[in-house]
């Protein structure tokens, strides 16, 4: 693979819903003239600083345009409440990633694909489905279920005590309380502060349809588990 230099890495942002920007890298080709594209995103709480650059710069060698952004509440992007994930505005904000590779002049806009792993596979998916701008979709093991995932990942015994915790943040929130956070350790090189407001779009089955080069250290808002 030969890396794409710094001069054709950009540091670029993508105004979006609400008046907040999405901070993203733009990393260009060599070579004059248009080029298709690939617009990238992480999984649940991931950032663009993990482990996304060196896919980015193998398909700019590969002569396409590459944005990588970060979601809404992450990373070098916007958003008053920091580590919540809403996987529906997450969608919505990927749709204006699209629209920005649309307007740049180095693109192609009849040629832009997408890619996204993990949570954002699923995110993936959904696109695919539903925005006929793209023309090629990758889902790297996507969340195809979150409702399916909770079941998997929290014990029947367990069950009560969460559910009695997001309940308690509803009413907390109703307050105006801010959301409770707690230890999360979910990989030797990647521990993250889990506080309790997605998890109505994550345990709900209405709703259900790494080497790392930077340690993930962010918080993440409580009710996101519930996503």
């Amino acid at each position: 693979m030969t890396p794409v230099s710094a001069q054709l890495k950009l540091d670029v942002t993508i105004p979006a819903e609400g008046g907040i920007e999405l901070g993203a890298w733009l990393f260009l080709p060599a070579g004059n003239g248009v080029h298709p594209a690939i617009t990238m995103a992480h999984g649940f709480a991931g950032t663009r600083e993990h482990g996304l650059e060196r896919f980015a710069q193998a398909f700019a060698a590969a002569g396409f345009v590459v944005l990588v952004h970060d979601h809404r509440n992450f990373g070098t992007s916007g958003g008053d409440l920091r580590g919540d994930i809403d996987p529906w505005r997450q969608i919505a904000d990927w749709r204006r990633a699209i629209s920005y590779l649309e307007a740049r002049l180095e693109v192609d806009p009849t040629r832009i694909g997408l890619w996204g792993t993990s949570y954002a596979g699923g995110h993936a998916l959904v696109l695919g489905a539903t925005d006929r701008r793209l023309r090629c979709v990758v889902a790297q093991v996507p969340t195809i279920s979150g409702y399916e995932q909770g079941l998997r990942r929290v014990s029947p015994d367990a069950t009560p005590a969460l559910e009695h915790a997001f309940n308690e943040d509803e009413r907390a929130r109703l307050r105006g309380e801010p959301p409770p956070t707690g230890s999360c350790q979910r990989r030797p090189l990647c521990s993250r502060r889990l506080s309790l407001p997605g998890r109505d779009r994550f345990l709900s089955s209405a709703h259900s349809g790494r080497s790392l080069e930077k340690r993930c250290d962010h918080a993440l808002d409580a009710g996101s588990t519930h996503v």
